[in-house]
């Protein structure tokens, strides 16, 4: 009889240990891979009920145990397959499953260092065509005007921003193409596509700000924010009607004149464009912070249409969940930001479509440099912004010298091998501490990298916290053998 009682106290206290395992997994204090083990094992009903058990305190534990042994000897629905389909897919042996699980150790069962676990996302998300049109389709459209949250707004300027920057990209390529040979039709139409895009855009512009002035109320203690995006539109709007007072004065018949005299106008309203959706992306993240939404936020607006990296809000979304699971506790995450300098020559010498061109490829450079359990994307216009995991410092300034070596190393051309240029990045480095918030970072790095930039450009900078009054320090790479190189943009598709 004691034996009896012995092995009936052993089977319950295993019992508890398996439930209690199992319900810490589903509260968020087990490890991610049993989790996803689970999953695996089809417990996607069981999982909801635990959760609503949780919930409504109506679940009992033998209500669970009896849901988790049932789903493990439930026997299978089966349709008819074809004899082809029975031969491609094997046989579930589930005593085979359950006799692997119970042979693999616990270490293996409770190890999160696998690539699986690290790998954020992909670094190119699919989509149709460009961002602008993704977000315009049916659906996300209605989401955005049918979210009643102040940062919608913000979210409708912005396509319109996309979707003026895609047209004045064309033109710019269009007018270049013609110097020299530019008539007084091209010069008219020319000058008339861009009236209309203006037009369009005061148009839009004008009625997102009523929208903002309308809510301001509803930006509490971030009505400065509301301020703020009133002046950058207003700033914005000033320079867009310029141009249209400029474009009236332009004489069609002297095409060549008016031909340079547009592409100026194009510089100028990118150069305003970029500055607005730099500061309205900022501002979008902070509201959408500050109230809590970050896990909210479409995917469609987590990836830079140019690169197909991340841009500043899928960097920012991504960076919250890594803090959210402790990561910087138990890693090493280090950040780097690369200052592509003399970008705005690129663009007003040899046009947007090019600088667009250069800022794909760097793209994919730093992509090819990191590993699936990094992290990089656009931060802002013409700075990339790096995490990298578990790597040190040592190698992560390794890592941001090889790029910055390699692009100084590479001459790029353009308009049919006519026009060469070269570029160079400024950089800087530092360590994520466990005391740090992913926030105080990338403050730490945006003032990193302006002091980096005044100290001396093309050169990488590292600020190791690890002293005891840290500074940033130029960083005296040797030679790391890059290659010379020639890429012809106009083969970058």
């Amino acid at each position: 009889m004691s034996i009896f009682l012995l092995i009936l106290i052993i089977l319950l206290t295993l019992t508890n240990m398996a439930m209690g395992l199992f319900l810490a997994v589903e509260l968020g204090y087990g490890p991610p891979t049993l989790r996803d083990a689970l999953a695996l094992l089809g417990f996607h009903d069981l999982v909801r009920s635990v959760k609503s058990g949780v919930s409504g305190g109506n679940t009992s534990v033998r209500e669970l145990f009896r849901g988790l042994v049932g789903k493990i000897f439930k026997k299978k629905e089966t349709v008819a397959a074809s004899t082809e389909e029975q031969s491609q897919t094997p046989a579930l042996n589930v005593e085979e499953m359950l006799k692997s699980v119970s042979e693999a150790s616990v270490s293996d069962l409770l190890d999160d260092e696998s690539d699986e676990i690290e790998m954020v996302a992909p670094l190119r998300e699919l989509f149709d065509d460009d961002l602008a049109t993704v977000l315009m389709d049916k659906g996300t459209e209605a989401w955005l005007m049918g979210e009643k949250h102040v940062e919608t707004s913000i979210l409708k300027l912005n396509v319109v921003m996309m979707k003026s920057g895609a047209f004045a990209a064309e033109l710019d390529h269009r007018l270049r193409v013609a110097r020299g040979c530019a008539d007084a039709t091209l010069a008219n139409n020319s000058m008339t596509e861009l009236r209309d895009d203006c037009t369009n855009y005061l148009t839009a512009q004008a009625e997102v700000t009523e929208q903002i002035q309308k809510r301001i109320d509803e930006f509490g203690e971030l009505s400065y924010l509301a301020e703020e995006i009133e002046y950058a539109n207003m700033e914005q709007a000033a320079q867009i009607e310029t141009t249209i007072s400029n474009i009236d004065q332009m004489n069609p018949e002297e095409s060549e004149a008016t031909v340079q005299k547009l592409l100026k106008e194009l510089s100028k309203l990118r150069i305003a464009r970029h500055r607005l959706r730099d500061q309205q992306e900022k501002a979008f993240l902070t509201v959408v912070r500050y109230e809590d939404r970050m896990d909210t936020i479409v995917p469609q607006l987590f990836v830079d249409e140019a690169t197909g990296l991340r841009c500043r809000i899928g960097l920012e979304v991504t960076l919250l969940d890594w803090w959210k699971q402790k990561r910087q506790e138990t890693r090493q995450i280090c950040f780097a930001l690369l200052d592509l300098t003399k970008f705005g020559e690129i663009n007003d010498e040899y046009g947007i479509k090019t600088g667009d061109k250069v800022i794909k490829y760097l793209g994919r450079q730093i992509e090819n440099e990191i590993t699936s359990q990094d992290l990089a994307g656009v931060y802002y216009g013409n700075c990339f912004f790096i995490v990298t995991v578990n790597k040190g410092l040592r190698k992560t300034v390794s890592d941001v010298e090889k790029i910055r070596q390699g692009l100084e190393r590479t001459n790029f051309t353009c308009d049919e091998g006519n026009n060469h240029f070269s570029l160079e990045i400024t950089s800087a480095v530092t360590e994520a501490l466990p005391k740090h918030t992913d926030q105080e970072v990338m403050k730490l790095m945006e003032k990193s990298i302006l002091q980096a930039k005044k100290a001396g450009r093309n050169h990488t900078y590292l600020l190791d916290q690890s002293k005891l009054t840290p500074e940033l320090e130029k960083v005296d790479s040797p030679n790391l053998g890059m290659d010379y190189i020639t890429v012809d943009l106009d083969t970058i598709a």
